[in-house]
């Protein structure tokens, strides 16, 4: 009997050792949220849209990479052959400012959205130009690019994009630990800012498209909320927005 006492003891003993560690586990995780939550995105900072602008060049287009238009540049006549070039920017991402990735289902919904210009008999061909070596500011080489693949007229497309992730009134939970898996506490805006231009391939001719910008915003448990898929619901109404911009822009061609 002696023995079988001290064998519950001891039995007992582990298990309160076991609740002690998970609950001095449980508590760490929560302190980590805790602190992480009021440290990264205890309220919204907005988006520093000035920075977004620069990065895209929108308040310099006078400067020497965007030269003026010569009066005696020839504009091409439709129906046109369109290369469509994506810049890529090669820089880090900061907090103010991230930029966007290109993926090939961007890509493929910007060529639906400029499709009703096949119907109407403004474009015979559209395809994108994937030189890997272009940079987004190198116009020339753009326009060499496309006159090689045979196109009449480049549409340089180019974008950038900012999240604010911040909590809400539901994150005073978030220490209880249940709470950042289940209650929708945090919030996760994203904007995208696009624009574009249309150069002629054999001229110096060019038209500037009207820059868009798109927002998203999705809400959900610390836990789980991925700021990538409100960046990518942005992004999504970005090209809606910028594809009719370009639609309208090359009507005008008529």
């Amino acid at each position: 009997m002696a023995a079988e006492g001290g064998a519950d003891s001891n039995r007992w003993n582990a298990m309160r050792q076991l609740c002690r560690k998970v609950t001095l586990y449980s508590f760490g995780i929560a302190l980590a949220l805790m602190v992480a939550g009021s440290a990264g995105c205890a309220g919204s900072r907005g988006f520093d849209q000035a920075a977004m602008r620069e990065a895209l060049h929108l308040d310099s287009h006078s400067t020497s990479e965007t030269p003026p238009v010569l009066p005696g540049s020839a504009r091409p006549s439709p129906p046109f052959r369109l290369g469509i070039f994506f810049v890529k920017h090669q820089v880090p991402d900061t907090p103010s400012i991230r930029k966007v990735e290109w993926l090939s289902a961007d890509r493929d919904q910007l060529l639906r959205e400029l499709a009703p210009l096949r119907d109407e008999q403004l474009l015979v061909d559209m395809f994108v130009l994937t030189d890997v070596r272009l940079r987004g500011d190198d116009i020339k080489g753009i326009q060499q690019t496309g006159a090689r693949f045979g196109t009449d007229m480049v549409l340089i497309v180019d974008a950038v994009a900012a999240v604010d992730r911040y909590n809400n009134r539901y994150a005073w939970l978030y220490p209880t630990l249940l709470g950042a898996y289940l209650l929708p506490g945090t919030e996760s805006d994203a904007l995208v800012m696009a624009t574009g231009s249309l150069w002629a391939a054999h001229s110096d001719w060019h038209t500037l498209i009207q820059p868009v910008e798109e927002r998203s915003k999705i809400v959900g448990a610390a836990a789980f909320l991925e700021d990538n898929a409100s960046l990518q619901e942005a992004k999504k109404l970005a090209i809606q927005s910028i594809g009719k911009s370009i639609v309208e822009q090359l009507r005008l061609l008529k």
